[in-house]
C-alpha cells in the first residue's frame, strides 16, 4: 500500500514544530505544544479512518530500531534548539526544527520500507 506524500510533510511539520518549539521564547513554546501534539493525534485519527488500522511506531520488531534511531536524531534536536534558547543564538530553534522537518520525513519512509520487509519475510 503507498500512501499520499502529504502524509509524510505533514509529519515532518508536526515534528519540526515539536522540535522548534522546544526552543521558542515563552509563550511560544508553550503554546505550540500542544499544537503539536494534537496535529499527531489528528494525524493517527485520519490515518484510521481512512485506512481501517494503525501501527505504532514501536511494535514491529525490526522497525522499532528506525523509530528509535529517529527518536535519537530528534533528542539531539531538541537540545540544540534548547541551546539555541539558553544560550544562543535565537534563531537556532528555526534550524533545527527544519532538520527535525527532513528527519522526519526521511525516517518515516525508512522505517516504513523495513516494516514492509519485515511483513514480506513473515508472509513467507
Amino acid at each position: 500500500m503507498d500512501y499520499p506524500i502529504g502524509y509524510d510533510l505533514a509529519y515532518g511539520a508536526v515534528c519540526g514544530l515539536l522540535v522548534a518549539g522546544q526552543g521558542m521564547s515563552q509563550p511560544w513554546s508553550l503554546i505550540v505544544l500542544p499544537i503539536a501534539l494534537g496535529g499527531l493525534a489528528a494525524m493517527v485519527m485520519w490515518w484510521r479512518k481512512k485506512f481501517g488500522w494503525w501501527v505504532s511506531g514501536y511494535s514491529p520488531k525490526r522497525a522499532r530500531w528506525v523509530a528509535f534511531g529517529l527518536l535519537a536524531v530528534f533528542l539531539g534536536l531538541i537540545g540544540l534548539s534548547l541551546y539555541g534558547r539558553f544560550a544562543g543564538p535565537w534563531w537556532l530553534f528555526m534550524v533545527s526544527g527544519a532538520l527535525g522537518f527532513v528527519a522526519a520525513i526521511v525516517g518515516s519512509r525508512v522505517w516504513t520500507a523495513v516494516w514492509r520487509r519485515e511483513l514480506a519475510e513473515a508472509g513467507e
